[in-house]
């Protein structure tokens, strides 16, 4: 009887068997074609991202600020647009205010600079890289320069050092959130999910990801807090809520 069982259960572990390589068939074949798709997204994304990469690296060796976070400032910014003009002013790949390009121009020495050249792609993106650097520099000693900095290029000099919390001012990820306009918030963290993406990592693993769940609560919004001042483009968010120096 045993011997009959095992000869009447063939069929059906036969049949089982193949189910079980069928699926295994069709999984391999979605990762496949996932990570097809994939490549060609990042392909993609090269193309369309690096037309200003000589530039970048220009500024990036003048300046010691990392070309990619560079360029990331610029997918947020304007998607690679140079002749765009923000809300308050800002002209140029980076957005730059005019009186901070003056401060630029000067810093550099060039004293026939026009606010106008900032739609020149390398002005531009000299004059963001050097402000950035700038504030890079003050945050140094922070244990993210980046959060500081990208809040401070965002809503000024100002309002980031309001948001350092005086129990522990060199956290990123309390300074993160005690920002209390969502959009830089915002700001902060699409610029450093794309800076993730261009160094080959996903964005969930970037700098904002670990310091804080952007799903959790990060501070209440401010009653007039969250006046946009400046540009927004499709499908993001920037903005200076106040009169800042960039």
């Amino acid at each position: 009887p045993a011997a009959a069982r095992q000869l009447a259960c063939l069929p059906w572990r036969a049949r089982e068997n193949e189910r079980v390589r069928r699926a295994l068939l069709w999984v391999a074949i979605l990762l496949s074609l996932s990570l097809l798709l994939f490549w060609a997204w990042r392909s993609s994304i090269e193309r369309t991202d690096s037309r200003y990469d000589a530039q970048i690296r220009m500024a990036s060796q003048r300046y010691g600020v990392d070309p990619l976070l560079i360029r990331s400032v610029i997918w947020e910014e304007t998607r690679f647009r140079p002749n765009k003009v923000g809300h308050v002013g800002e002209l140029g790949l980076m957005q730059v205010r005019p009186t901070t390009a003056l401060d630029w121009a000067r810093s550099e020495k060039r004293m026939d600079f026009r606010p106008e050249q900032l739609a020149d792609p390398e002005i531009g993106i000299l004059a963001g890289s050097w402000y950035l650097a700038r504030a890079l520099r003050h945050w140094q000693n922070t244990d993210n320069p980046y959060v500081f900095a990208l809040a401070e290029y965002n809503a000024g000099r100002r309002n980031a050092v309001r948001w350092v919390d005086p129990a522990n001012p060199r956290s990123g990820r309390a300074f993160l959130s005690r920002i209390d306009f969502p959009k830089t918030r915002e700001y902060v963290c699409q610029i450093l999910d794309r800076f993730a993406l261009y160094r080959g990592r996903m964005p969930w693993t970037s700098s904002c990801a670990s310091l804080f769940s952007r799903s959790g609560g990060m501070g209440k919004k401010r009653a007039g807090a969250d006046v946009a001042a400046g540009p927004r483009g499709s499908g993001r968010a920037a903005a200076r809520p106040e009169t800042v120096a960039k």
